[in-house]
């Protein structure tokens, strides 16, 4: 979801401050920066003192805690919320004084009338002094209610069909809505028909049957196939070869789509500062990881500012850590305010996928078994389901199990899913295993997670 409150957003900076993540903390005020700011000077010094941030990471991964280090972090954390109360200042008086002037026709919303309602007339200084924070707060509270259209792209009867001497495929009826500020995530095991959809909402692949319409990229007027590509990057599962230096091709594609000049060499920094690139801003193909080309291909996107970014299994080159890194900048760029956009992602790194995403996907023999919202997935079960690996035997962990009704035991793997009455709590689950001294390899809750429907 889209986040216009700039005094949640702060907030969260400054509790990454106060818990000492302070490059999560200025990856994040870059963001806000751009979000908040209509200063170019403060937009820069985001980037300057996450860039500070990133090097002291650096120092401190290499040679520990020192006492210059420490000096460095009290000076970081200084300089962060300081620019963040900055930020917000300028915000909150550059909206209040939108409306004291009567100006509320640039603030883009439908509804002027409760605006004028709310705050009939002039608001004296002396007011605007007292209630500043408070009247920028309602103020975004009214504009966050009336969004613009943030369908980008509705799909329905997606199908398609291939048919060969060698292969026969089907990937079957869908519908598809994405929208503005949300993720939504397909999975499913290999040869699902994940890359399948992922191409067609791409207009990469003609979907065999089914109506397409991509509404919030054609309010300019255009709906020419043209226009609306443009608003479209597609990352695929196998990146192609690019030549030259990592940086020039950054500069290129921003440029291509308009963004020239001094626009472009912030734009471009800012990315890199952002996807923490710097150190292979001279880099070439041959002279970075898979997992560094991954993130690059992000840069490459981000720079030209798309409305709907689509990525195929992106995880599969990252690290465990890395993995984590890329799917939260993912979620922190997908609630941008000034630069919104959607995200359509494939992996089969679900649990991942599940934490970052509003929708999901699940693709079953070519068919959506589910579409819909992570928090709405089967919230009706009258059973919570487990997956957990032991020393145990499959009948061994029946036998264990008799006294709480265990509706189903099942192998999934190297592990067992089980399933047992929804009254029966995680903690009584977790006692019979601890009462036994059965130790636990692996254990999570996936009630709730569509990971059941691979086993279903």
């Amino acid at each position: 979801m889209i986040d216009a409150d700039p005094q949640t957003k702060a907030s969260r900076i400054r509790q990454l401050v106060a818990s000492g993540n302070l490059d999560e903390a200025t990856k994040q005020l870059i963001d806000f920066a751009v979000d908040f700011s209509s200063k170019r000077e403060l937009k820069r010094e985001s980037v300057t003192i996450s860039g500070e941030a990133a090097l002291l990471g650096e120092q401190i991964r290499l040679f520990g805690l020192t006492e210059f280090t420490y000096s460095k972090i009290a000076r970081l954390r200084l300089q962060i919320l300081t620019l963040l109360d900055v930020i917000v200042d300028e915000f909150n008086e550059a909206n209040i004084d939108l409306i004291r002037e009567e100006n509320i026709s640039s603030l883009q919303t439908h509804s002027h009338s409760q605006i004028n309602e709310k705050y009939p007339g002039k608001i004296d200084e002396e007011y605007k002094r007292k209630y500043r924070d408070e009247l920028a707060r309602e103020i975004w509270e009214l504009i966050k209610e009336m969004p613009p259209t943030s369908i980008v792209f509705e799909g329905t009867g997606i199908s398609k069909n291939y048919k060969s001497k060698a292969i026969s495929y089907r990937l079957h009826s869908l519908d598809l809505r994405l929208k503005l500020g949300e993720i939504t995530a397909v999975v499913g095991e290999n040869g699902q028909g994940k890359t399948t959809l992922l191409r067609i909402v791409a207009g990469d692949l003609a979907s065999s049957t089914g109506e397409l319409k991509y509404p919030y990229l054609t309010l300019n007027g255009k709906t020419d196939w043209y226009s609306i590509k443009q608003q479209i990057a597609y990352i695929p599962q196998e990146l192609p070869y690019w030549n030259g230096l990592l940086l020039d091709n950054l500069h290129f594609l921003a440029s291509i789509h308009g963004i020239t000049g001094q626009d472009n060499e912030d734009t471009v920094n800012r990315i890199v500062t952002r996807l923490r690139l710097n150190e292979y801003r001279k880099a070439t193909w041959y002279q970075i990881s898979g997992g560094y080309k991954t993130r690059f291909a992000l840069a490459k996107a981000l720079v030209w500012k798309p409305k709907l970014i689509i990525v195929d299994e992106p995880l599969g080159s990252l690290d465990i850590n890395t993995q984590g890194v890329f799917l939260r900048d993912l979620r922190n760029l997908t609630n941008s305010s000034a630069n919104p956009m959607s995200i359509l992602i494939s992996s089969q790194h679900l649990y991942e996928l599940e934490s970052i995403a509003d929708n999901i996907v699940f693709l079953k023999d070519g068919q959506a078994i589910y579409s819909g919202s992570v928090k709405d997935f089967d919230k009706n079960r009258n059973i919570n389901s487990y997956e957990v690996a032991c020393n145990l035997s499959r009948e061994e962990l029946i036998n264990l199990l008799q006294t709480i009704n265990c509706s189903r035991i099942e192998e999934a793997g190297l592990n067992f899913i089980i399933d047992i009455p929804k009254e029966v709590t995680t903690s009584q689950l977790l006692n019979i295993f601890a009462e036994h001294n059965i130790s636990l390899k692996y254990f999570r809750d996936i009630s709730q997670s569509t990971r059941k429907l691979f086993e279903s």
